[in-house]
Protein backbone atom coordinates (compact mmCIF):
# COMPACT_ATOMS: atom_id res chain seq x y z
CA UNK A 1 0.00 0.00 0.00
CA UNK A 2 1.21 3.49 -0.84
CA UNK A 3 2.36 5.81 1.94
CA UNK A 4 -0.18 8.38 0.76
CA UNK A 5 -2.99 6.00 1.65
CA UNK A 6 -1.92 5.12 5.19
CA UNK A 7 -4.66 7.44 6.45
CA UNK A 8 -7.69 7.08 4.16
CA UNK A 9 -9.67 10.25 3.53
CA UNK A 10 -13.42 10.79 3.34
CA UNK A 11 -13.93 11.82 -0.29
CA UNK A 12 -16.85 13.96 -1.49
CA UNK A 13 -17.34 15.80 -4.75
CA UNK A 14 -18.44 19.23 -3.49
CA UNK A 15 -18.81 21.26 -0.31
CA UNK A 16 -22.60 20.96 -0.72
CA UNK A 17 -22.28 17.16 -0.54
CA UNK A 18 -20.35 17.53 2.72
CA UNK A 19 -23.03 19.81 4.17
CA UNK A 20 -25.77 17.36 3.10
CA UNK A 21 -23.80 14.56 4.77
CA UNK A 22 -23.56 16.64 7.96
CA UNK A 23 -27.32 17.26 7.88
CA UNK A 24 -28.05 13.55 7.40
CA UNK A 25 -25.77 12.58 10.31
CA UNK A 26 -27.31 15.27 12.54
CA UNK A 27 -30.84 14.18 11.64
CA UNK A 28 -30.05 10.50 12.24
CA UNK A 29 -28.38 11.34 15.56
CA UNK A 30 -31.33 13.46 16.74
CA UNK A 31 -33.84 10.79 15.63
CA UNK A 32 -31.91 8.17 17.59
CA UNK A 33 -31.80 10.47 20.62
CA UNK A 34 -35.56 10.99 20.35
CA UNK A 35 -36.16 7.22 20.28
CA UNK A 36 -33.94 6.69 23.32
CA UNK A 37 -35.67 9.48 25.26
CA UNK A 38 -39.12 8.10 24.39
CA UNK A 39 -38.12 4.59 25.44
CA UNK A 40 -37.01 5.95 28.83
CA UNK A 41 -40.10 8.18 29.07
CA UNK A 42 -38.09 11.41 29.39
CA UNK A 43 -38.91 12.98 26.02
CA UNK A 44 -39.78 16.27 27.74
CA UNK A 45 -36.06 16.72 28.62
CA UNK A 46 -35.06 16.83 24.93
CA UNK A 47 -34.55 20.61 24.96
CA UNK A 48 -32.12 20.36 27.84
CA UNK A 49 -30.02 17.88 25.85
CA UNK A 50 -29.96 19.95 22.64
CA UNK A 51 -27.01 22.28 23.50
CA UNK A 52 -24.89 19.25 24.44
CA UNK A 53 -25.95 17.39 21.28
CA UNK A 54 -25.10 20.37 19.07
CA UNK A 55 -21.75 20.79 20.79
CA UNK A 56 -21.03 17.06 20.30
CA UNK A 57 -21.94 17.22 16.59
CA UNK A 58 -19.84 20.36 16.07
CA UNK A 59 -16.86 18.69 17.75
CA UNK A 60 -17.42 15.53 15.68
CA UNK A 61 -17.42 17.47 12.40
CA UNK A 62 -14.42 19.56 13.49
CA UNK A 63 -12.45 16.38 14.21
CA UNK A 64 -13.54 14.91 10.88
CA UNK A 65 -12.60 18.00 8.86
CA UNK A 66 -8.80 17.33 8.59
CA UNK A 67 -9.57 13.83 7.29
CA UNK A 68 -11.86 15.14 4.57
CA UNK A 69 -11.12 15.45 0.86
CA UNK A 70 -13.41 17.65 -1.23
CA UNK A 71 -12.98 17.35 -4.99
CA UNK A 72 -9.60 15.70 -4.47
CA UNK A 73 -8.21 18.40 -2.21
CA UNK A 74 -7.83 18.14 1.52
CA UNK A 75 -9.69 20.76 3.51
CA UNK A 76 -6.38 22.00 4.90
CA UNK A 77 -5.55 23.40 1.43
CA UNK A 78 -7.05 26.82 0.68
CA UNK A 79 -9.88 26.95 -1.85
CA UNK A 80 -9.46 29.72 -4.42
CA UNK A 81 -12.08 29.22 -7.10
CA UNK A 82 -14.47 26.35 -6.54
CA UNK A 83 -16.28 27.11 -9.77
CA UNK A 84 -13.22 26.87 -12.02
CA UNK A 85 -11.99 23.57 -10.59
CA UNK A 86 -12.68 20.40 -12.49
CA UNK A 87 -14.10 17.47 -10.55
CA UNK A 88 -11.38 15.23 -9.12
CA UNK A 89 -11.24 11.70 -10.49
CA UNK A 90 -10.00 9.40 -7.72
CA UNK A 91 -9.69 6.35 -10.01
CA UNK A 92 -7.65 8.32 -12.54
CA UNK A 93 -5.39 9.63 -9.77
CA UNK A 94 -4.75 6.09 -8.49
CA UNK A 95 -4.09 4.88 -12.04
CA UNK A 96 -1.60 7.68 -12.66
CA UNK A 97 0.23 6.93 -9.41
CA UNK A 98 0.36 3.20 -10.18
CA UNK A 99 1.77 3.95 -13.65
CA UNK A 100 4.35 6.23 -12.06
CA UNK A 101 5.34 3.52 -9.58
CA UNK A 102 5.57 1.01 -12.43
CA UNK A 103 7.73 3.39 -14.47
CA UNK A 104 10.10 3.83 -11.53
CA UNK A 105 10.33 0.06 -11.17
CA UNK A 106 11.17 -0.37 -14.87
CA UNK A 107 13.73 2.45 -14.69
CA UNK A 108 15.46 0.68 -11.79
CA UNK A 109 15.43 -2.63 -13.66
CA UNK A 110 16.79 -1.06 -16.86
CA UNK A 111 19.52 0.69 -14.86
CA UNK A 112 20.44 -2.59 -13.22
CA UNK A 113 20.57 -4.35 -16.59
CA UNK A 114 22.74 -1.60 -18.05
CA UNK A 115 25.26 -2.25 -15.30
CA UNK A 116 25.29 -6.06 -15.51
CA UNK A 117 24.48 -7.00 -19.13
CA UNK A 118 27.62 -5.59 -20.82
CA UNK A 119 29.88 -7.74 -18.63
CA UNK A 120 27.67 -10.78 -19.28
CA UNK A 121 27.78 -10.18 -23.05
CA UNK A 122 31.53 -9.63 -22.92
CA UNK A 123 32.02 -12.91 -21.05
CA UNK A 124 29.75 -14.72 -23.53
CA UNK A 125 31.61 -13.33 -26.57
CA UNK A 126 34.94 -14.15 -24.96
CA UNK A 127 33.78 -17.73 -24.30
CA UNK A 128 32.58 -18.17 -27.89
CA UNK A 129 35.82 -16.71 -29.24
CA UNK A 130 37.89 -19.03 -27.04
CA UNK A 131 35.82 -22.02 -28.13
CA UNK A 132 36.17 -21.18 -31.85
CA UNK A 133 39.87 -20.49 -31.46
CA UNK A 134 40.26 -23.91 -29.79
CA UNK A 135 38.39 -25.61 -32.65
CA UNK A 136 40.59 -23.83 -35.22
CA UNK A 137 43.70 -24.99 -33.38
CA UNK A 138 42.38 -28.57 -33.36
CA UNK A 139 41.67 -28.43 -37.12
CA UNK A 140 45.14 -27.08 -37.83
CA UNK A 141 46.71 -29.82 -35.69
CA UNK A 142 44.67 -32.51 -37.50
CA UNK A 143 45.66 -31.20 -40.93
CA UNK A 144 49.31 -31.16 -39.98
CA UNK A 145 49.10 -34.74 -38.69
CA UNK A 146 47.36 -35.94 -41.91
CA UNK A 147 49.94 -34.43 -44.24
CA UNK A 148 53.22 -34.45 -42.38
CA UNK A 149 56.22 -33.07 -44.21
CA UNK A 150 54.21 -31.83 -47.22
CA UNK A 151 54.06 -28.26 -48.32
CA UNK A 152 50.50 -26.97 -48.66
CA UNK A 153 51.18 -26.29 -52.39
CA UNK A 154 52.51 -29.81 -53.09
CA UNK A 155 50.06 -32.60 -53.77
CA UNK A 156 50.60 -36.20 -54.80
CA UNK A 157 50.37 -36.43 -58.65
CA UNK A 158 47.96 -39.38 -58.37
CA UNK A 159 45.66 -37.36 -56.09
CA UNK A 160 45.81 -34.41 -58.45
CA UNK A 161 44.93 -36.62 -61.45
CA UNK A 162 42.01 -38.16 -59.56
CA UNK A 163 40.73 -34.72 -58.66
CA UNK A 164 40.93 -33.52 -62.30
CA UNK A 165 39.06 -36.64 -63.48
CA UNK A 166 36.34 -36.09 -60.90
CA UNK A 167 35.86 -32.47 -61.98
CA UNK A 168 35.71 -33.48 -65.65
CA UNK A 169 33.20 -36.23 -64.95
CA UNK A 170 31.01 -33.88 -62.94
CA UNK A 171 30.94 -31.42 -65.85
CA UNK A 172 29.97 -34.22 -68.27
CA UNK A 173 27.36 -35.46 -65.82
CA UNK A 174 25.77 -32.02 -65.54
CA UNK A 175 25.66 -31.75 -69.36
CA UNK A 176 24.11 -35.21 -69.75
CA UNK A 177 21.55 -34.48 -67.02
CA UNK A 178 20.42 -31.31 -68.79
CA UNK A 179 20.23 -33.16 -72.11
CA UNK A 180 18.19 -36.00 -70.59
CA UNK A 181 15.86 -33.44 -69.02
CA UNK A 182 15.27 -31.76 -72.42
CA UNK A 183 14.61 -35.14 -74.04
CA UNK A 184 12.08 -36.02 -71.35
CA UNK A 185 10.27 -32.71 -71.89
CA UNK A 186 10.17 -33.27 -75.66
CA UNK A 187 8.89 -36.82 -75.17
CA UNK A 188 6.08 -35.54 -72.94
CA UNK A 189 5.10 -32.91 -75.50
CA UNK A 190 5.17 -35.40 -78.40
CA UNK A 191 3.17 -38.02 -76.49
CA UNK A 192 0.55 -35.40 -75.65
CA UNK A 193 0.27 -34.42 -79.34
CA UNK A 194 0.03 -38.07 -80.45
CA UNK A 195 -2.74 -38.77 -77.97
CA UNK A 196 -4.61 -35.73 -79.26
CA UNK A 197 -4.50 -37.13 -82.85
CA UNK A 198 -6.88 -40.05 -82.35
CA UNK A 199 -8.09 -41.60 -85.69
Amino acid sequence: MDAREDLPKISVETEQDWRRLQRNISTAFLDRLGLELESQSVSQDRESFMPHINQFLDTLFAITRPNLRINGRTTEEPYDDDEEMEPFDEALDRHIWSLSDQRLKWDREIGSRRRTRPTEVEALVQGVYTQHHGVDMDIDANQESCLPGLDSHQLDPAMEETFVNAVTMSAQLSQSVSMQYERANRFTAVSTEVKALKP
